[in-house]
């Protein structure tokens, strides 16, 4: 054989093995890499410092709509969201005994069955912090968090696809998320700092286990996102801005995801910043995005309660439209979290996440389809507090 034809060969097949063995890990078990010919660090975990930040939170947030089947032949549908968070701050994260700096882990989920009563958890550790790099990886082109209790992992990038294996109680998701758009970012500096980068849409393969029945995963809408919200001058972020709405709609042929975010002065009735990006789930490409006076909310049907003493309220319709573009959503099947908040200090937030099965809708250009949403309302403690004020 021609020694340069060989050389060639050779080349080819290593470059295939690693390509292989890239895309692959997320669906092994290994450890992640990422795309290393491209490296992209807003896939790992941050540290306070690289914000001079008095307070950082960042999350990792999953979602799908998913259709199962067991061996037996038994189909369920089932929506589902996990979170898990890391956050940090130099003053507030101390052991009160020996002062030592802690850093702060959570993880909480909703699970939406079809015609069924939802359910959620949320679960939060404080650990020394110099002990968070054995359960995060920092400024790695790829994701890499193991939650220190049970069995709750998620790693990956975008570029490999994202591995799940999640535990808690009678649930048990084994699942590979497979990007199919590329990264989308949403980033302001008023009210809040924050950036959100979005792998909006993608397929989910897997298994998953409720009351101790294995289901396979026959087709599954997903989606995927990295938030890092964080302060420079408050004692936490929650303290800049009254809430915000998130939302995420899937078609046939499209997706939007909504951006939403409330100052102070806001309150329940306007909004600072708001972005909308509407997506060809078939191409990938982002069809358009509107941003500020392009972009109307009408968030209606007010929902009133009492959280931890203090007056909220909620939103229970949401419309929104843009020059060719109009979205109607409900927030059908609720579950809320209060658990991280504090009101005796308004540091915390009350956040209601929502879905809606199906008959949400995206008209576009005229023709008008429908599918899922999942709809997030959220209140901060201080904005609560100063609404109610």
């Amino acid at each position: 054989m021609n020694l340069k034809l060989l050389k060639i060969m050779t080349l080819l097949l290593l470059l295939f093995i690693l390509c292989f063995a890239d895309v692959s890990a997320a669906e092994t078990g290994e450890e992640p890499s990422g795309n290393l010919a491209y490296p992209d660090f807003t896939e790992s975990g941050h540290y306070d410092t690289d914000f001079n930040a008095s307070f950082m939170s960042e999350w990792w947030y999953q979602n799908g709509d998913m259709r199962l089947v067991s061996e037996d032949g038994e189909k369920r549908n089932l929506a589902f969201f996990i979170v898990v968070t890391h956050q940090e701050s130099p003053e507030l994260f101390r052991d009160p005994d020996s002062g030592l700096q802690l850093s702060n882990m959570a993880t909480f989920y909703g699970l939406y069955p079809y015609g069924e009563a939802t359910a959620h958890n949320f679960t939060q550790v404080f650990i020394p912090r110099s002990d968070i790099e054995n359960y995060i990886g920092f400024h790695v082109p790829y994701l890499d968090y193991t939650f220190p209790e049970g069995l709750r992992r998620l790693y990956g990038s975008s570029f490999e696809g994202y591995g799940l294996d999640y535990t808690y109680d009678n649930l048990q998701l084994d699942l590979v998320f497979k990007p199919r758009v590329e990264k989308t970012i949403d980033s302001a500096i008023e009210p809040v700092n924050f950036t959100t980068y979005e792998s909006a849409y993608g397929k989910l393969e897997g298994t998953v286990v409720l009351d101790g029945k294995e289901y396979v995963v026959t087709q599954a809408d997903g989606y995927f996102d990295h938030m890092i919200p964080y302060t420079t001058t408050l004692p936490v972020w929650e303290m800049e801005m009254h809430g915000w709405s998130w939302a995420e709609l899937t078609t046939d042929s499209y997706q939007t995801v909504l951006y939403v975010v409330r100052g102070l002065e806001d309150g329940y009735d306007t909004c600072t910043y708001k972005h909308l990006t509407l997506i060809d789930k078939h191409t990938g490409e982002v069809v358009a995005e509107y941003s500020g006076d392009d972009v109307e909310i009408v968030e209606t049907d007010w929902v009133n309660l009492t959280v931890k003493g203090v007056s909220v309220k909620r939103p229970a319709t949401l419309e929104v439209s843009a020059p060719g573009l109009h979205i109607d959503m409900e927030a059908q099947s609720v579950v809320q979290f209060d658990a991280a908040s504090y009101p005796e200090d308004r540091v915390g937030f009350i956040d209601f996440m929502a879905f809606q099965p199906l008959t949400a809708s995206i008209e576009y250009d005229g023709n008008i389809e429908h599918g899922s949403a999942f709809y997030e309302y959220m209140i901060t403690d201080w904005g609560a507090f100063v609404s109610s004020a």
